[in-house]
């Protein structure tokens, strides 16, 4: 398994990890808004990218559950791939606060679940074969899988059927906390179920002490 090695850019990389409905797309929305009014240089990104052809493909045809998860998992990396040369690796050598929603530990989470792939060698694909930098912190926004799938339906009330069933994200979420406690990265485990403004007030802290703490 890959360590952790020494920082080789000047921002910070920091990604929001949950199952479907945990609400990582509104903590970094509202993460972004903060931290850009005390100062902070934000770049708030997305995965998978609405950029390149792999990720708009999967987006346009994970939905309707029309993708094996080999073809799934190929797609997730070669847009990662794109993600980090034109986009992660450029805001974090600028300097840049990078809030990420979604990371190569949400493939391993997800993918290990439908394939007989253990997560560990996932995320090492990652890791070697394309040189995904290293987040300073990986926030897990964890709640139980019912609440989550309700919050994802409640959306749309429409299921995306690659992914939002409850079988499913009962053993992703599982896999996300067997992630935190085995791997290398530095995780944080947060309480997804209290409500918006108090997940974002506690992973705000954590990330501007980390900020400051490096000066």
């Amino acid at each position: 398994m890959t360590q952790r090695t020494q920082k080789q850019y000047n921002g910070f990389l920091f990604v929001l990890e949950g199952i479907d409905g945990s609400g990582k797309t509104s903590a970094c929305k509202e993460l972004e808004k903060k931290l850009e009014s005390v100062g902070y240089d934000v770049t708030y990104l997305r995965e998978p990218t609405t950029e390149s052809p792999w990720g708009k493909e999967m987006r346009e045809r994970s939905p309707r559950g029309e993708l094996t998860p080999e073809e799934e998992l190929e797609l997730f990396i070669k847009d990662r791939e794109w993600h980090v040369v034109n986009r992660i690796r450029p805001a974090l050598e600028d300097g840049r606060v990078v809030l990420l929603d979604r990371y190569f530990f949400a493939t391993g989470a997800y993918q290990s679940t439908v394939m007989n792939l253990h997560w560990k060698e996932i995320l090492r694909r990652n890791r070697e074969d394309i040189s995904a930098p290293e987040p300073d912190i990986i926030f897990i926004l964890d709640v139980p899988a019912e609440m989550g799938l309700a919050r994802a339906t409640g959306r749309t009330g429409i299921a995306n059927l690659q992914f939002e069933r409850l079988d499913r994200l009962i053993k992703v979420r599982q896999a996300y906390l067997d992630i935190a406690m085995n791997d290398t990265g530095n995780f944080k485990i947060i309480d997804a179920k209290n409500p918006l403004d108090q997940v974002v007030d506690e992973i705000y802290d954590i990330i501007t002490d980390t900020i400051i703490m490096s000066e």
